[in-house]
C-alpha cells in the first residue's frame, strides 16, 4: 500500500511563523495525506513544502498550489534532487510550492500518476482555487498521467518528459519517450499543458515538440511549447539558473492562465505559444 504523508520544511525554531507553519500543516495533513491506493507496494510518499516564508501557506490567499515531481533513476534515490529556481520562485509570485518525493523502490508510473491525482483532488479540497503539477523527467510523464485521471488539476509544467530510457543504453524501446508521451497528451482531461525540450537530451528520440503541439492544438487546449531554446543543453536544462532566469516568469504567467501570455515569454526563445496570447 502507497500513502503519502506531509512534512514542511522549518525556518527557525520557536518563532510565531514556525508556529503557524505547524499549526497549518497539521490542518493540510488532514486534507491530504492519508492517501491509499489499492494493489501498490508498501512505500510511502512525501508531499513537502518548499515555501521559503514560513508562515506562507494558506489555501484562501495563494494564486494557486503548484506541486513538482522529480525524476526516477535506477541507481540514486532522486528524491534529494533539489526544487528547480522556476518553481521556487513562484512562491514570489503568490503560489504555495510543494514537491511531491517518491521513494525508488515503488516508484512506478501507475502508482505514482494515480498518487499525484488524488494529490490534486486533496489540494483543491483543502481550498486551493488552482492546482499545477510541475514534473521532471519521469515527474513530467507522472505529472501528465494525474491530469488524464483528474479534472482537478488546472495547469501541468513537464520538463523533458522521458521514462522509457536513453538513446545510449536503451536504444530499443527509448523511442517510447515520445509514442507514449503522445498517448499522455491525447488523454489529458482540462489542465493546460506547458512542455519544455532541450537539444542534447539522450531521453528524447527527436521532434517532440511539433507533434506535440499539434496534438494539444486539435484538443484545443492552451498549451506553451519550449522547444529546444539556444544555450540550454542536455536533459537536465530545466534545472539551471538560465533556464530560470529566461522562462520562470513566463511558467507563472502559464500557470495562472495569465492573459497575452505572450507578454511574459521570450519572444526570441525557440518556442511556440498557443490558447493564451
Amino acid at each position: 500500500m502507497t500513502t503519502v504523508q506531509v512534512e514542511h520544511v522549518r525556518h527557525g525554531s520557536g518563532s510565531k511563523g514556525s508556529r503557524l507553519m505547524r499549526i497549518y500543516a497539521v490542518a493540510l495533513a488532514l486534507a491530504v495525506a492519508g492517501a491509499a491506493w489499492p494493489g501498490a507496494a508498501s512505500a510511502q510518499m512525501t508531499l513537502v513544502s518548499v515555501q521559503e516564508n514560513a508562515a506562507g501557506l494558506d489555501p484562501a490567499r495563494a494564486e494557486g498550489a503548484v506541486v513538482w515531481s522529480h525524476g526516477r533513476s535506477v541507481e540514486v534515490e532522486d528524491s534529494t534532487a533539489p526544487t528547480p529556481g522556476y518553481v521556487l520562485t513562484m512562491a514570489s509570485a503568490g503560489w504555495d510550492t510543494y514537491r511531491l518525493n517518491r521513494p525508488r523502490k515503488d516508484d512506478t508510473l501507475p502508482n505514482s500518476g494515480a498518487a499525484l491525482a488524488d494529490v490534486a483532488g486533496r489540494l483543491k479540497k483543502a481550498g486551493y482555487r488552482k492546482v499545477v503539477l510541475a514534473g521532471h523527467s519521469f515527474g513530467g510523464m507522472v505529472s501528465l498521467i494525474a491530469a488524464g485521471q483528474s479534472d482537478e488539476v488546472d495547469a501541468v509544467i513537464a520538463t523533458a518528459p522521458a521514462a522509457w530510457g536513453n538513446a545510449i543504453t536503451d536504444g530499443d524501446i527509448y523511442h517510447l519517450n515520445a509514442t507514449r508521451l503522445y498517448e499522455l497528451l491525447a488523454n489529458v482531461r482540462r489542465a493546460r499543458v506547458a512542455l519544455a525540450f532541450f537539444e542534447g537530451d539522450i531521453f528524447d528520440p527527436g521532434g517532440r515538440g511539433a507533434r506535440s503541439e499539434a496534438i494539444l492544438s486539435a484538443r484545443r487546449l492552451p498549451h506553451l511549447v519550449i522547444d529546444r531554446p539556444a544555450q540550454l543543453v542536455s536533459h537536465w536544462a530545466s534545472s539551471t539558473a538560465e533556464f530560470t532566469r529566461r522562462f520562470s516568469s513566463c511558467l507563472t504567467a502559464f500557470a495562472g492562465a495569465v492573459s497575452r501570455l505572450a507578454d511574459n515569454c521570450d519572444a526570441g526563445q525557440e518556442q511556440r505559444i498557443a490558447g493564451l496570447r
